[in-house]
């Protein structure tokens, strides 16, 4: 079996019992939550049916085919993510995990074109360069609670019972072989002769020696860091026909920066025992994700009446290129057995570095449709004015796609498994703008994401979906526009640390309750 995606295989199994949307290696690249300017964030991330924003080059295209001047624009803001859990009955202690960061989701330029003006001509073509952060992945997540049942090195005596001395030595240098080599996993001969494992810090472990006394169960803690997000590099064109009928397309490469820390520690409750041979261990694996990928965006607009407008738009599926680098150590206490040890995953490996794996992946294709109903007297811009408007989109997260080239029938498990765990989405955004005196703006919106899985049992029986709720305010003159945006996104979902292959043994999933705060403001110059 190709090994190259070992890794991302162990974890889509772990989505089978319930992990959270953000812990999903498949939906990492198909991400659900609004992006854009700070005004088409505070509108709940429309904008198939409305058009005249940089965000359409992401969204719908065809409505850079409205703008008739040029513009350049910049945004700033700050994510706060927060995650609450309650694991194995705990629920207050070392159970909250915070993150701030800063960042820039949006710069771009707008160049418009003007040909004519009339109802049965083009008059004009509107072209767009920019970057828009389509992901910000930046979180971390909490969960400690009292086991007496197992422990995660169950999950690595699993994996080396029958193996060979080589592979408890070196064989999966990030895991496995951290525990072996730390002496917090021992071999045992087995009864046909082979090599069997055992932990010291499994609670239930069989007695091989009387001198070791038992173990009255493991304090767990432990903590997944992501950072880093996806951000897409677009070049869009829309044409305008008689101000009535838009059409436009863009280029889109996307790129993902992304990190992920796993830290899991285990400590013996009887703390005054050295003779149990286990005191503590602390384990830490890394990840480093980059990716580029290619893809397109095509659109429509169309204004039945000046009040009224249809649009709808295709994302292509996007064809992903990426690169995995994974590391990791263990410090383990094993008392009067051994001791204190620290090994690190590079003294295993053949070339002391990092394990690093290259593969590719395609997104599902998305489905876009949308449409706007403005209010207001039209003629006069210093009366008040305004809009509602709504999009539906359709997303066939199962449609999803690894490419192995090297190992089709690897490449076929691994999709296999992913149709068995995902299924159709649809989301909802809608958002409504009043503008005041032709210089205010007041905004408002909703965002809806479905629960992605095929089954409650795949998500442990959690709501997959997300709920976004936005509002802001702007100021617009001929030539500077000042946005200002905060919206708040929540889910629930499960999340289970390991799997062991007795379900006696393994652990129920953490219940995790998600929300982040956006602040964000967008400057733009008109010329």
């Amino acid at each position: 079996m190709n090994k190259r995606l070992f890794p991302l295989l162990g974890g889509l199994f772990l989505s089978a019992t319930a992990m959270a949307q953000s812990s999903n290696d498949a939906l990492l690249y198909s991400p659900m939550q609004p992006h854009g300017t700070a005004r088409t964030q505070a509108l709940g991330g429309v904008g198939a049916g409305l058009g005249g924003d940089y965000s359409s080059a992401h969204i719908n295209p065809a409505g850079i085919g409205i703008f008739k001047t040029g513009e350049f624009f910049i945004s700033a803001g700050v994510g706060i993510t927060n995650n609450t859990s309650n694991y194995l009955g705990n629920n207050q202690l070392d159970n909250t995990g915070n993150r701030t960061n800063f960042q820039i989701p949006n710069i771009g330029v707008i160049f418009a074109t003007n040909f004519n003006s009339g109802p049965d001509r083009w008059n004009n073509v509107t072209f767009s360069l920019g970057v828009n952060r389509l992901a910000n992945y930046n979180s971390k997540m909490a969960i400690a609670g009292v086991n007496a049942v197992s422990s995660y090195s169950n999950i690595w005596v699993e994996q080396l019972q029958g193996a060979s001395l080589n592979y408890f030595e070196a064989g999966d240098p990030t895991g496995a072989s951290l525990g072996y080599q730390s002496l917090l996993i021992d071999t045992v001969r087995q009864a046909g002769g082979g090599l069997g494992a055992l932990s010291f810090a499994d609670p239930r472990r069989n007695q091989t020696d009387p001198r070791i006394g038992p173990l009255e169960g493991v304090t767990q803690r432990g903590t997944l860091t992501k950072e880093g997000g996806m951000n897409e590099y677009a070049f869009a064109v829309g044409g305008n026909y008689g101000d009535r009928l838009y059409i436009g397309a863009s280029v889109v490469l996307p790129s993902i920066n992304y990190k992920e820390t796993f830290s899991w520690s285990e400590d013996d409750r009887a703390e005054n025992n050295q003779n149990n041979y286990f005191g503590f261990f602390d384990y830490n694996k890394y990840l480093t994700r980059t990716g580029l990928g290619i893809g397109g965006k095509l659109g429509l607009l169309y204004k039945v009446t000046d009040r009224f407008r249809l649009g709808a738009a295709v994302h292509t599926p996007t064809y992903f290129s990426i690169h995995d680098s994974y590391s990791g150590d263990i410090h383990t206490n094993t008392e009067n057995f051994g001791g204190e040890t620290t090994v690190y995953s590079d003294q295993l490996t053949n070339d002391g570095g990092p394990q690093l794996f290259d593969y590719n992946y395609v997104t599902p294709m998305k489905l876009l449709a949308g449409a706007s109903f403005f209010f207001g007297d039209l003629t006069d811009p210093k009366k008040p004015q305004g809009f509602i408007s709504a999009d539906y989109e359709y997303v066939n997260q199962a449609s999803a796609k690894f490419k192995i080239k090297d190992d089709r029938q690897y490449e076929r498990m691994l999709n296999d498994n992913i149709s068995a765990i995902y299924k159709s989405v649809s989301n909802f955004r809608a958002g409504a703008e009043l503008k005041l005196a032709s210089l205010y703006a007041i905004r408002a919106g909703y965002a809806y994401y479905g629960n992605p899985y095929s089954n409650d049992y795949y998500n442990a029986g959690a709501d997959g979906s997300t709920n976004v709720f936005s509002g802001g305010v702007g100021v617009r003159t001929k030539g500077l526009y000042v946005d200002l945006t905060y919206s708040y996104a929540e889910s629930a979902y499960k999340y289970r640390p390991y799997t062991t292959a007795n379900a006696e043994t393994t652990p129920a999933a953490a219940a995790v309750d998600y929300n982040r705060s956006n602040i964000m403001m967008t400057i733009g110059f008109k010329f």
